[in-house]
């Protein structure tokens, strides 16, 4: 692992590890809820928007990620409005614009990171930046046609997404806290 890698490692553990756990605790709720109404679908998922805001954020505001800060403040930006309007706005046709709006958004700016930092001297995140910038799109993309059956549904599409990110960051997380912990013993 090169120097800035590891560097990047260090930095970017904690909050990528923050927007796994938001994502997982969203997806297992998903998955156990079984009848969930307009409100619960409003509040479960404005938070998880909202939250995966605030931790892609907090990695926005690492020194480490100034080269990415414009498009990283894009996508927080666009999941902490949408959850934030999805709190006040709660049907299901609402909610299917503001979720979908945040994940082609968020996902969109997280494959122009990949593209800009693919190859050998990009950033560490940007392989997990296509696996989850690509599950975001293509969800996104898919919500609007689960509208019609209801809450229940679409909330399983967005848990769908977060199951999906959750493990992929959450991997991501704790091999970057594992190499950066290593680099620093050696």
């Amino acid at each position: 692992m090169s120097t800035n890698s590891t560097v990047q490692a260090a930095a970017y553990w904690q909050p990528v590890l923050m927007r796994a756990l938001v994502a997982a605790a969203f997806g297992i709720l998903t998955i156990f809820w079984p009848e969930p109404g307009d409100t619960v679908m409003a509040l479960t998922g404005g938070a998880f928007l909202l939250l995966s805001g605030a931790a892609v954020w907090l990695l926005a505001r690492k020194p480490e990620a100034n080269e990415y800060r414009t498009l990283l403040q894009l996508e927080a930006g666009a999941f902490a409005v949408a959850g934030a309007l999805a709190f006040a706005l709660q049907t299901p046709s609402t909610f299917t614009i503001l979720a979908t709006a945040a994940l082609l958004i968020g996902g969109g700016a997280e494959l122009v990171l990949w593209w800009q930092n693919r190859g050998a001297h990009g950033s560490v995140l940007s392989k997990d930046w296509l696996i989850v910038g690509a599950v975001s799109v293509g969800f996104g993309a898919a919500l609007p046609f689960f509208t019609y059956l209801g809450a229940h549904a679409l909330l399983g599409v967005l848990g769908g997404a977060a199951i999906i990110t959750a493990v992929v960051l959450g991997i991501a997380a704790l091999t970057y806290r594992f190499d950066a912990r290593k680099a620093a013993a050696s």
